[in-house]
């Protein structure tokens, strides 16, 4: 079954970042619902496509031409030199670390932050993660490495974590929705759910969330990373998907912030990252390549693919 929903206003963006309503949504359970507008069949499809886009020569020669980046990537379960190495030996021009600001103790210890990662090396301090760039070899200088960090945005702790973060001034700055205002993991809550409109509201929750994070300037923030990430959960997409997309996209743009094609959503969602760079284009949005690695053998991983994305959309980067 195929199916449509009609567009809700009342999840457009108001403007302040708060226009975004589950609550209001358009959710009548007395209509039937009798189609349904994204379907697991758009994910083979679209990695199908793109193995046969990913083969042609001419693409392979445009990803020469380009200039290789990745701007996401994390020190938590290898050293900085093993990271480093990696990206050299991708042959990369400019490298981000971005460490989770939740992998901080004095963070980790006050903003009662409900998404961590429950292993992985803790800084004291900002000097101390400082430090590791000090220990990059000089022979990896000819790449541009940049410092900064992935941000958690949520209302609960969004002054106490900018009050952190903004002590220094960072050459990179990613924004993350990693958990409802209730504390709930995207990623680790929402499995179970098989009824659709639960499922919708779960989705337009986390769009009101990356609205909201789009429009605070808690932090100088230049990306907002893995923006579909919440498919890792759950699978049930809503109908009106593009014009979330887009809606997204549009902010971003006014904003002046980019939207990331990240290397894990497209292993596990690529026909949605796919919607994202479309949206994108649409929205004349910029977006961010990032791998999200977090061990040296997954740097760039599936920026070749992005790459493709870029080139096919014709989409300006960082």
């Amino acid at each position: 079954m195929m199916a449509t929903f009609p567009r809700n206003n009342a999840l457009n963006p108001t403007g302040d970042g708060n226009g975004y309503s589950c609550v209001s949504c358009n959710t009548n359970l007395s209509n039937p619902i009798t189609r349904v507008g994204f379907s697991l069949i758009a994910y083979f499809l679209d990695i199908h496509t793109w193995k046969r886009i990913m083969d042609s020569p001419s693409l392979a020669s445009v990803r020469l031409r380009m200039i290789r980046v990745d701007n996401h990537s994390h020190i938590i379960h290898a050293t900085i030199h093993e990271m480093v190495a990696a990206a050299k030996a991708n042959n990369l021009t400019e490298y981000s670390i971005t460490e989770h600001v939740s992998q901080f103790t004095e963070l980790r210890n006050s903003a009662g932050f409900g998404s961590v990662h429950d292993k992985g090396r803790m800084f004291e301090s900002l000097n101390e993660y400082t430090a590791e760039f000090g220990k990059i070899d000089r022979e990896s200088q000819e790449m541009r490495i940049n410092r900064g960090l992935e941000v958690d945005y949520s209302p609960r702790y969004e002054v106490k974590v900018g009050d952190f973060v903004n002590q220094e001034d960072w050459d990179i700055l990613l924004c993350s929705i990693h958990e409802f205002e209730d504390g709930k993991d995207i990623e680790r809550t929402g499995r179970e759910i098989v009824d659709r409109l639960v499922a919708y509201a779960r989705w337009y929750d986390y769009f009101r969330l990356e609205q909201m994070a789009l429009e605070s300037d808690f932090v100088p923030f230049n990306v907002l990373s893995h923006p579909v990430r919440m498919s890792r959960a759950v699978k049930l997409v809503p109908p009106e998907i593009d014009d979330l997309l887009i809606d997204l996209a549009t902010t971003a743009r006014r904003r002046n912030r980019a939207l990331e094609l990240n290397g894990n959503d497209i292993d596990y969602a690529p026909g949605l990252v796919r919607k994202l760079a479309l949206a994108c284009s649409k929205a004349s949005c910029r977006v961010s390549l990032g791998s999200d690695a977090h061990y040296p053998k997954d740097v760039f991983q599936n920026m070749d693919v992005a790459m493709d994305l870029v080139h096919e959309f014709k989409l300006q980067s960082l």
